[in-house]
């Protein structure tokens, strides 16, 4: 493997990183080397459906700048992060790094995800499940962070 390819591996998540390796063409292929494998997904209209059909509402929102701190409780645990410049190509050309916890160091791409991970370890100790983790926007915390994050329609807790 090339330096730019173990570089451009190195910002994603490790399913990312078994899904490239598995559908890489082999060196003896003559397929075109400069050809861009690229995830495409239907252009997003703002108003999706999930899996189960419900409507899903795309709330556009500006991001912290990077070097932002953040912070959380949950359960009377605290959770940090910081946003970090994007590793790899994203819309909104950030990252979220966890800095405490069991996950310590984990990059997430979402606040969303940051929450998730961050949490995991003590929901599954103290078996919380989801509970109290629907919205990585409303979960952390930043100073400035705008009143209604949440969206128009939902309050924060």
């Amino acid at each position: 493997m090339n330096v730019l390819f173990k570089q451009a591996l190195a910002g994603l998540r490790p399913d990312e990183v078994r899904f490239i390796l598995a559908n890489q063409p082999s060196a003896d292929s003559h397929e075109d080397k400069t050809q861009t494998f690229v995830h495409e997904q239907p252009p997003n209209t703002g108003d999706d459906q999930d899996e189960d059909g419900r409507r899903r509402r795309h709330i556009e929102r500006e991001w912290p700048e990077v070097g932002t701190l953040l912070s959380a409780e949950y359960f009377g645990v605290s959770y940090g992060a910081e946003i970090i410049p994007a590793a790899k190509r994203l819309k909104s050309g950030k990252q979220i790094r966890i800095t405490s916890g069991a996950a310590n160091g984990v990059v997430c791409d979402s606040f969303s995800e940051a929450m998730l991970i961050a949490t995991d370890d003590q929901r599954t100790k103290e078996n919380l499940a989801r509970k109290g983790v629907s919205n990585g926007w409303v979960f952390w915390q930043w100073p400035g962070k705008p009143e209604n994050i949440a969206g128009d329609d939902q309050e924060e807790p």
